[in-house]
């Protein structure tokens, strides 16, 4: 564990964060199957010119989950229980995959707080019949005890296949996280994405700099669906031409340089 890990305790969630540099403040909220760890590197780098939050979200990492359920919602508001708790006025939020929700749901829920908004990797649109139908199947999975088989299969895909013998190594490290996750966490994640809600309305109406940061290559997000939610909810579009879902990682330089540019330049 590492010395500036800290710990917020609620009632449903015991949420570990990280609080580091100074400057603009950048809240990163993590996907499905990450953690703190996942985002260290990036948050490390952009801590040199921003103060940089993470925390792991409930039922992951080191966050304990004290309920059976957590839905998005309920996740904006441990969110915001942090925000208060570090008396912060104005945010810069950041949510990668299922974290993209989350930060969906805190735009939604508290937008006065928010000063830019970045879906990384990420969709206001409800999950399909078909997706739900996946989830559902992982679910029963994760209760047959095949958590394991899950993350060596999910994660490799978050990557651009042409980019996996390049990042072996962070896919093994991850992986590796992932498969710490508790099965109650993944199964309460999993309903969350589950049943959320549309929110391209939330989007649209934000009135403050808001960018999709796309790849691709992503496997989860085709290129074509992940420009036309831009388009159609006047998100700026910040394409990576050879990531997947894990821009922070496979062109990490160039995510930096953006997030940047939406703290200090819009």
């Amino acid at each position: 564990m590492s010395k500036i890990d800290q710990y917020l305790e609620l009632d449903n969630y015991t949420l570990r964060f990280r609080d580091k540099g100074k400057g603009n403040t950048v809240l990163l909220l993590h996907g499905y199957l990450e953690s703190i760890e996942t985002f260290e590197t990036f948050a490390n780098d952009l801590s040199r010119l921003a103060r940089v939050i993470t925390v792991d979200l409930p039922g992951h990492g080191l966050s304990e989950l004290k309920t059976e359920k957590c839905s998005v919602d309920d996740m904006a508001d441990a969110v915001d229980a942090l925000a208060s708790h570090l008396k912060l006025e104005k945010i810069n939020i950041a949510g990668h995959s299922m974290g993209g929700y989350v930060a969906l749901a805190y735009a939604d829920k508290y937008v006065e707080k928010l000063e830019s908004f970045c879906l990384f990797h990420s969709s206001p649109n409800p999950d399909t019949e078909e997706k739900k139908a996946n989830r559902k199947k992982e679910i029963e999975l994760v209760r047959n005890g095949k958590k394991g088989l899950i993350c060596k299969t999910s994660i490799p895909n978050t990557f651009s296949n042409r980019n996996l013998e390049k990042f072996a190594h962070e896919i093994d490290r991850i992986t590796e996280i992932a498969c710490k996750t508790s099965e109650n966490g993944i199964i309460a994640a999993l309903e969350a994405m589950m049943n959320r809600p549309d929110r391209n309305h939330v989007v649209k109406a934000l009135d403050m700099p808001k960018v999709s940061i796309i790849g691709k290559m992503d496997n989860f997000i085709p290129f074509q669906v992940a420009g036309q939610i831009a388009k159609e909810n006047n998100l700026t579009p910040f394409v990576l031409q050879t990531s997947g879902h894990m821009g922070f990682i496979e062109q990490r330089q160039e995510c930096l340089r953006e997030i940047f540019r939406i703290i200090y330049e819009c």
